[in-house]
């Protein structure tokens, strides 16, 4: 029978592959008034957040709060 060390040194994650895995934040945000709310997740190297009921409602950033910032601008901007 194996051990779980040998199981836990066989699968070593790089940060980003962790941020992958844990990343999943909602969000809210209220722009003219009007409340959205989406979702910031970790893909390919960076934060996409994300608000599916608004065509467009995308944006990325380095950071969780740098998406949230910048997704919060383009919904000013398409409303």
């Amino acid at each position: 029978m194996g051990s779980v060390a040998s199981v836990l040194s066989a699968a070593k994650l790089t940060v980003a592959a962790v941020n992958e895995l844990v990343v999943d934040v909602g969000y809210s945000t209220t722009v003219a008034g009007k409340t959205y709310v989406a979702d910031v997740t970790y893909t390919n190297g960076e934060y996409v957040a994300e608000d599916a009921n608004l065509a467009g409602a995308v944006a990325t950033g380095n950071s969780v709060v740098g998406a949230e910032n910048n997704l919060t601008a383009r919904i000013d901007v398409l409303v």
